[in-house]
């Protein structure tokens, strides 16, 4: 129920890419999946499974919100909220290689306007009413930081600079979606590897003519 609503994201593609009504880019595109790691667009929609990695993508934000409202009742607000950061960037460039399918759903579950709100009213008001003024008012920063994925953005940027030959962080969430469910329904990944490749030549690609 919460999921559906949640992400009930736009998909535009291109010869080259797709890119989401909520701005998130991949590379990889309906053709090339369809191409490479072919029968799983009969179990799953091209749509679904940009979806389901748009949730591991916005993770980063919801489990990075819900760790400060548990740490700042513990020890530190500064520290809390250093600890969050750390955390936040740290599964940012790392949640690929953590991509569940049986998780995707608690994951769409806490990504949900509402769970988020619930969560971050339900903690704020504990705070302001038993004084914790400085927890209330970095966790106030820290929701907003994460709600509008600023943060993200940031990290993005920080990606950006990777050397043109590695898979960009979208794809490579995608890749191992795609080699998880795969597995599931009983479908070989093998040429998913063939998959990575595609995808880190359209990336150099892209980089080439922007350089042109």
């Amino acid at each position: 129920m919460f999921g559906n609503k949640a992400h009930k994201v736009n998909i535009l593609e291109s010869p080259v890419s797709t890119i989401s009504s909520s701005g998130h880019w991949f590379f990889a595109t309906r053709k090339t999946i369809e191409e490479y790691v072919p029968g799983i667009l009969e179990k799953y929609s091209f749509e679904s499974l940009i979806r389901k990695s748009i949730v591991w993508i916005n993770s980063a934000d919801s489990l990075g919100m819900v760790l400060f409202f548990i740490l700042a009742f513990i020890i530190n607000p500064w520290i809390a909220a250093a600890l969050t950061f750390l955390f936040h960037g740290w599964w940012y460039f790392s949640k690929s290689a953590f991509v569940s399918v049986s998780l995707t759903p608690v994951l769409s579950f806490l990504n949900h306007e509402f769970v988020q709100l619930l969560i971050a009213g339900v903690a704020l008001s504990f705070m302001g009413m038993n004084g914790m003024y400085l927890a209330l008012g970095l966790g106030t920063l820290i929701f907003f930081l994460f709600k509008l994925g600023l943060m993200r953005r940031v990290w993005d940027k920080v990606d950006k600079n990777r050397k043109s030959n590695q898979l960009p962080l979208n794809d490579r969430v995608l890749k191992m979606l795609l080699v998880r469910l795969s597995i599931k329904e009983n479908i070989a990944p093998d040429d998913v590897q063939r998959l990575e490749d595609h995808v880190q030549q359209a990336v150099i690609n892209f980089n080439t003519r922007k350089k042109k």
